[in-house]
């Protein structure tokens, strides 16, 4: 998609769940979405189209209070500007 598109611009967004600390969510959450941008850069995305973020446990999609929240949580999102 984003060959054919070539206009658009990506975020790549790290997210967790809440175990663990804050700092290691948070580092974890932006080694996540580094992974994803080096995929997209080593497979033909020009990277001054991309950045990425960790967001660590600070953004949840879901209750944390139960594994199926919790690995809800452990994602990666691509917002296309």
């Amino acid at each position: 998609f984003l060959k054919t598109n070539d206009q658009l611009k990506a975020q790549i967004q790290g997210h967790t769940d809440n175990q663990g600390s804050k700092e290691h969510n948070k580092i974890l959450s932006k080694n996540r979405a580094t992974a994803v941008m080096t995929y997209l850069v080593n497979n033909g995305i020009n990277q001054s189209r991309l950045t990425s973020i960790g967001y660590g446990d600070s953004q949840p999609i879901a209750n944390n209070e139960t594994e199926k929240g919790r690995s809800l949580n452990r994602r990666t999102a691509v917002e296309l500007k």
